[in-house]
């Protein structure tokens, strides 16, 4: 259960990345613009439950805060593809969870900071052990107040991750 956690968490973390870097993007054209992220490094914090815990089930009103650093994964923002150029910040909340099947669902909403700016996003990303998690990017501040779109998580077994945020404006 830790492990599928640490995974999950991992995804979280990879799609804030990307919600970034596509707000990013955004704000400087019009039209679809793709930017590609992985997950350099990620935390995550249990709230209410003991986090490291591999036995551990969080229950209703548990809450998860995942942080992680953005690494680009082509160059982006003016920088070269390996750069850390930014970082995301997760909350999830458990809604509902099933100690026998072992199973969460919530919430989760996320802010992306990159060089020039913040976007939001938010999903169920957090909560799912799926290869391929999808966030809905719903808006920023400044140049990404019309921010709109998806990031799309890829999850690996090492527990890293790589995102994809499409980004239309």
């Amino acid at each position: 259960m830790a492990g599928t956690r640490i995974g999950v968490f991992a995804s979280i973390a990879i799609g804030l990345l990307l919600a970034v870097g596509a707000g990013t993007a955004g704000a400087r054209s019009t039209g679809t613009t793709v930017l590609r992220f992985h997950d350099a490094d990620s935390t995550f914090t249990g709230v209410g439950f003991d986090a490291n815990d591999p036995n551990a089930v969080p229950t209703v009103g548990n809450s998860i805060v995942i942080t992680l650093r953005l690494e680009n994964l082509a160059t982006q923002f003016g920088k070269p593809s390996g750069t850390i150029v930014g970082r995301v910040l997760i909350s999830c909340s458990v809604l509902s969870s099933d100690p026998t099947s072992q199973t969460l669902d919530g919430i989760c909403n996320g802010i992306a900071h990159v060089p020039n700016g913040f976007f939001t996003f938010e999903g169920n990303g957090g909560f799912s052990n799926a290869q391929v998690n999808h966030w809905a990017i719903t808006g920023g501040v400044g140049p990404y107040q019309n921010a709109r779109g998806q990031i799309k998580v890829v999850n690996f077994k090492n527990g890293s991750s790589n995102a994809t945020v499409m980004l239309s404006s």
